[in-house]
């Protein structure tokens, strides 16, 4: 190989290499700028929002009859998230039984197992199904916290 046939190899790999870097390091880190539910959920809106079990199976993003949802038990409501330091949303936190906190217990659970859901009467408002029997609810290991987690 020539020394320019060598130096143009070189350039050729180099070139290729700056602009997969600079492709890579060119995303913004503000790439959400619109929220539509039931695609994307804030925390805020989610911590304290109350979680249904229903016995037959919930298919997410379709419209429930109007007053479905109240025939479901309402168990508890999320408490808390976890977030692993890679971002992801690792589990919810639901604090189950009890009243007015005391007596009560926090059950973590995946997201991918909550379904939220809509009444026909009213698709502004999105309810959070939860595929369980009160038996395996009662049976769910609860939440150990250690010191670090406060």
């Amino acid at each position: 190989m020539t020394h320019r046939a060598l130096l143009a190899a070189t350039a050729i790999a180099l070139a290729g290499t700056t602009a997969a870097f600079a492709d890579a390091h060119t995303d913004s880190p503000f790439s959400i700028t619109t929220i539509e539910y039931g695609e994307r959920y804030l925390a805020s809106t989610l911590i304290g929002e109350s979680v249904h079990v229903a016995d037959t199976e919930i298919m997410p993003g379709v419209a429930l009859a109007a007053g479905t949802v109240d025939e479901w038990d309402d168990i508890g409501e999320i408490g808390d998230l976890i977030v692993g330091v890679d971002g992801t949303l690792q589990a919810v936190v639901l604090d189950i039984g009890g009243f007015l906190g005391i007596g009560e217990r926090q059950v973590a659970i995946d997201w991918s197992a909550l379904r939220p859901v809509y009444e026909e009467d009213n698709l502004e408002e999105y309810f959070l199904g939860l595929n369980v029997t009160q038996e395996q609810l009662e049976a769910a290991p609860e939440l150990e916290r250690t010191d670090a987690d406060g």
